[in-house]
């Protein structure tokens, strides 16, 4: 009886390789603005990955959430690295030009093709489900699920790591900051999250 043949495994799209390539380019590109954030998409990514997966999420809703979690801050690279890198608190025009990255990264990436549609995540990964957010106000339902798995997962890496600003917390007190501001983001989003972060702490024990 002959053996049963090998399933292969499926190929990669050569030109989604080179388009993943080139957005890991863009982090590190993003991360070279600021000296206090390096490691911080590809942390964002594997969290955001993890909430998408908890969530269900198919293999190319799962590209988009990988691919905006690397670009979520590309346009931090149109704002002066002295702001970006002051110290202590910024002041409200300071505060007003940071905010405006995540429109100014839909501008850059404005004339590039890619397989998966990120501008939302971009545009919107600081908007929050209970309206707090910006740069649109968006509350509810009109904030997509994939900017809210990215925006959350941005806000947990934020406070557990050391910035310009502040120094890192524990991961517990992380998780109690975002659970005193939960209504941010949709509750199966925030469940998501909490689980896959859960998961992650016992992996690592």
């Amino acid at each position: 009886m002959p053996a049963p043949k090998r399933r292969s495994r499926p190929r990669r799209n050569p030109v989604d390789r080179a388009c993943l390539k080139a957005v890991r380019e863009f982090g590190a590109l993003i991360e070279s603005a600021d000296r206090y954030t390096f490691g911080h998409c590809t942390r964002v990514a594997a969290y955001a990955m993890n909430v998408g997966r908890a969530l269900a999420l198919d293999a190319h809703q799962l590209a988009t959430v990988y691919v905006g979690a690397y670009l979520h801050d590309i346009g931090k690279v149109l704002v002066p690295r002295e702001i970006l890198n002051k110290p202590g608190k910024l002041r409200v025009g300071e505060l007003d030009l940071i905010r405006t990255h995540p429109t100014r990264g839909v501008e850059i990436l404005a004339a590039t093709e890619l397989p998966w549609d990120i501008r939302p995540i971009i545009q919107w990964h600081h908007e929050r489900y209970d309206g707090s957010g910006y740069p649109d106000g968006l509350c509810g339902a009109e904030v997509p699920i994939h900017p809210q798995i990215i925006g959350i997962a941005d806000v947990y890496d934020a406070l557990t790591s050391t910035r310009t600003y502040r120094r890192a917390v524990s991961p517990q007190r992380a998780l109690a900051e975002l659970s005193a501001i939960r209504r941010g983001w949709h509750p199966d989003v925030y469940g998501a999250f909490m689980s896959a972060i859960i998961r992650e702490s016992a992996h690592v024990a």
